[in-house]
Formats: structure tokens, sequence, C-alpha cells
């Protein structure tokens, strides 16, 4: 007998907040913070906290620099967090397709 497909599901992805992010992220090449930040209606502190979970994990990856005297925070995929973020959506339609027969 195979394991469960959700047995194969990561955890950190699965947050609802961390999913949305790697969600929204997944259609772009970087993003502005702020624009991520409007864009999921999360807190600065919220967002902030999902994503240096996403940047210890190796999923995200985040440039802070300046801009025309303002900082700017841009968030992007790392490419290996695009990759195992494909990888884990596979997993998942798996998991909501699957019957008790398979």
């Amino acid at each position: 007998m195979s394991p469960q497909p959700r047995a194969r599901l990561s955890t950190v992805m699965h947050s609802p907040n961390r999913l949305a992010i790697l969600g929204a992220l997944r259609h772009v090449q970087q993003v502005n913070f702020s624009a991520l930040q409007e864009g999921l209606e999360l807190s600065t502190s919220e967002l902030s906290r999902q994503l240096a979970i996403l940047e210890k994990e190796g999923l995200v990856e985040i440039a802070k620099f300046r801009e025309r005297r303002h900082a700017v925070t841009r968030v992007r995929l790392s490419p290996s967090g695009r990759e195992r973020f494909e990888a884990y959506l596979d997993e998942l339609r798996k998991v909501v397709q699957s019957d008790l027969g398979s």
C-alpha cells in the first residue's frame, strides 16, 4: 500500500498565509514588499514573519536596497523555491483528486 499523498505535503508551504505568498510570487519575477502586502491584505509584521520563515527554508529571496532615497524591499521565489513549490502543487492536486481506492 502506497503512502497517502498528504504525507508528501510540506507543512512549511501549507500555512494559508505562506501558501498565498508563494502563489502570488509564482506569477512574477519579483515584487515589492508593499505591493505583496497590499495584494494579500497582510499586516507588515505578519508578512515579515511569514517571509522570514520562507527565506530560512530557502524558498524566497529578499533584497533590500535604496531607490531614490527610499528603502525598498523586493521578494522573489528562489530557483529551488519555484521548483519545490511546483512539486508541492503537484502533490496537493493528488491529495484533492484522490479517492478511497487510490
